[in-house]
């Protein structure tokens, strides 16, 4: 028995938007860890040296997530991120591997003006 074509769209639509919410999962992950005080690929903008292959983060660094797009096996997030006085814009773009792995990691982080 062969699937109709019908079928088979809505078979790839199916896998199209689970591997798409899979992938904003793990994006949702890594924003989780980062405000847990964890050192990944989101924070390398922020974080210094604290030891022979060691990072540290400022103190009381948090994202707060503002947007987070998803297509395919590309992921767009949006957020805002504090430390103290200090907050930042960070827009970064992920692409991960079908196993789920970060493929390829680029971001762009721009300090918010203060207010006067």
């Amino acid at each position: 028995m062969s699937i109709s074509p019908l079928g088979e769209v809505l078979h790839d639509l199916l896998t199209a938007r689970t591997v798409r919410e899979r992938n904003k999962e793990l994006a949702l992950a890594l924003v989780a860890a980062v405000n847990r005080g964890e050192d990944n690929s989101l924070t390398r903008g922020w974080t210094t040296p604290a030891g022979p292959g060691r990072r540290a983060l400022p103190a009381g660094l948090r994202l707060t997530v503002r947007s987070l797009l998803a297509d395919g096996d590309v992921v767009v997030l949006r957020a805002t991120a504090r430390a103290g006085q200090d907050a930042w814009s960070l827009v970064t773009e992920f692409r991960f591997d079908t196993a789920g792995r970060i493929a390829s990691h680029h971001d762009m982080l721009v300090p918010e003006p203060t207010a006067t």
